[in-house]
């Protein structure tokens, strides 16, 4: 029983000692990824206009690529017009 007792808290502060070495690691890490970051999002700005003239919805979105959903007017359920800024 002693024996395991000074084994175990050998392990112990071996596990204490390689935490802070971990932290430090992922510390750098955390600083150079901002640095390879270097691409910037380019958003194009798009205006919907609604061929009803009943409903007129409009809205404008920022977005790098547009979907089909997007195309849609949410009131009437038509193709809106779209108009690149």
């Amino acid at each position: 029983m002693g024996l395991d007792k000074w084994l175990n808290s050998e392990d112990v502060e071996k596990q204490k000692k390689k935490k802070p070495a971990e932290v430090k690691k992922r510390k750098n890490e955390g600083d150079q990824a901002p640095e390879k970051k270097t691409n910037i999002l380019k958003l194009i700005k798009y205006t919907f206009n609604c061929p009803n003239s009943k409903c007129k919805y409009q809205k404008t979105v920022m977005k790098k690529v547009l979907t089909d959903l997007d195309k849609i007017c949410p009131r009437c359920n038509k193709e809106m017009k779209v108009k690149r800024i």
